[in-house]
């Protein structure tokens, strides 16, 4: 039987906290999230985490959390541009693959664009992804967001060269 969908009310987004790290370290593979190095360690989860400079934040942490049991099924990761009201979404990972294909990670990213349009108030939210990544350009097509165009070879690997897909969603498409 096919489990079934995730819709946005089944999950929600709570502060990722450090005490989080033993939980999601697993997750982070370093050759599809390339801040990362092997082995990931505590100070480079520091990353992930909330930060505010004057007032405002620069860098958001999540925790996606299932509704039913609060389980921790994934985390996200938005910076955030003042200067030209953008925020950047430089990870989204759910954790389990068995949870993967469910719709969480479109459900936790339809939540991220309602803290950044509703609450923060941004113009502008994009992200890169790998072209070899079609599972993550489904789901953040789901969400709302617009191919931009291929960056080809934007990234060199121990493999050789990766092309990303750019991607965005504007406002006023979010108010749409």
């Amino acid at each position: 039987m096919c489990p079934e969908r995730i819709r946005r009310d089944d999950v929600r987004l709570e502060t990722l906290e450090r005490s989080d790290f033993p939980v999601v370290r697993p997750w982070i593979d370093p050759r599809v999230f390339r801040i990362f190095r092997e082995p990931v360690d505590d100070a480079q989860l520091e990353r992930l985490l909330t930060r505010h400079e004057d007032g405002r934040p620069v860098s958001l942490g999540y925790r996606i959390v299932r509704v039913p049991d609060s389980r921790l099924v994934g985390v996200a990761h938005v910076v955030i541009d003042w200067r030209n009201h953008l925020a950047h979404v430089q990870q989204i990972v759910v954790g389990d693959p068995a949870l993967r294909n469910l719709g969480i990670g479109t459900a936790g990213l339809l939540l991220i664009l309602g803290v950044c349009f509703d609450e923060i108030g941004l113009h502008r939210v994009q992200i890169f992804v790998d072209d070899d990544n079609p599972g993550a350009i489904a789901c953040y097509r789901k969400a709302g967001f617009s191919d931009e165009g291929l960056m080809r070879d934007a990234t060199k690997t121990d493999d050789g060269y990766v092309s990303w897909h750019s991607m965005s969603i504007l406002e006023d498409e979010w108010r749409g």
